[in-house]
């Protein structure tokens, strides 16, 4: 009977030890796309909308949306707007009507006959 005891108590201390030695999983970094779609940058207000300035001078509208997945373009803040979406975070986004890539403050929308504009976060 106190053999019994022996090894469970033992058992029971090694689980402990080996509980307390497991390594914690440390959260990572939001992607920028994740930033982008939690703040706002417009006078509008409206979170994750951010205005891009691109290569023609021309303003556009970037609103990230769920969680950097999906971005709504815009050339005025009032129109309906081109849906691209990405399967994961740091991806190229693709819609019907063409695609965008990020790097960094820089947007590249490409339409669908492969013209491309480069838009620069303001």
């Amino acid at each position: 009977m106190r053999a019994r005891t022996r090894a469970a108590t033992l058992a029971l201390t090694g689980a402990v030890v080996l509980a307390g030695c497991a390594e914690e999983k440390k959260p990572r970094a939001p992607t920028e796309q994740e930033i982008h779609a939690r703040d706002f940058e417009t006078a509008s207000g409206v979170r994750g909308r951010h205005l891009y300035t691109c290569g023609d001078g021309a303003p556009l509208f970037v609103d990230f949306k769920d969680e950097g997945l999906s971005i709504e373009l815009r050339q005025a803040e009032q129109e309906r707007p081109r849906v691209l979406t990405a399967p994961a975070q740091g991806l190229q986004f693709v819609g019907d009507d063409g695609s965008a890539t990020m790097k960094g403050n820089e947007l590249r929308v490409t339409n669908a006959q492969g013209n491309t504009r480069v838009c620069r976060k303001q």
